[in-house]
């Protein structure tokens, strides 16, 4: 009987993408709690699985356990290639301004975009922390960058506010 069950076990162990996949349902859902237990599961079945980091960084987030947060978007940046470099520094650099650390969030920000020049986002969040630290011209210049690589929400903005920037750029 022993042997049998043995034998059953691996079979029907749950795989780390199976894991990954129920967490990312949960996520869906909104039930952040259960999601983040499947993404650990995830994880210690695959101790290198960068997109379940990513994602269980996403759900401490929500969940607003920040130091979490930041300990899962680093291990992303450890483990992960270029694209998911530029996201787990965007994601850190999201967390770290939610917390107040506008400087920290900046660096990262930047890190982003030194794998992903064109990510949007990166350069209108980085102008945002710029804004809260008083760098007004380094704001600006973030937004104007966001705008040239595809924010029309900055961009529209920028021609409402400050049409000026547009014309001299």
């Amino acid at each position: 009987l022993l042997s049998m069950f043995i034998s059953w076990a691996p079979l029907h162990a749950e795989s780390a993408k199976q894991s990954f996949d129920k967490g990312y349902r949960s996520h869906l859902k909104g039930n952040h709690s259960t999601a983040a237990k499947h993404y650990t599961k995830a994880i210690k079945r695959k101790p290198s699985y960068a997109q379940a980091y990513l994602m269980r960084g996403a759900t401490y987030h929500s969940l607003k356990q920040y130091e979490l947060a930041l300990k899962d978007y680093t291990r992303v940046i450890e483990l992960g290639d270029a694209y998911f470099k530029a996201v787990g520094h965007f994601n850190r650099g999201v967390v770290q301004y939610d917390v107040g650390r506008y400087k920290a969030s900046i660096i990262d920000f930047t890190w982003a975009l030194s794998f992903d020049h064109k990510m949007a986002m990166s350069y209108l969040h980085r102008g945002i922390a710029k804004g809260r630290i008083g760098d007004r011209k380094g704001q600006v210049t973030d937004f104007l960058y966001a705008a040239r690589t595809g924010d029309f929400e900055v961009r529209k903005w920028l021609e409402q506010h400050a049409p000026h920037v547009l014309e001299r750029r």
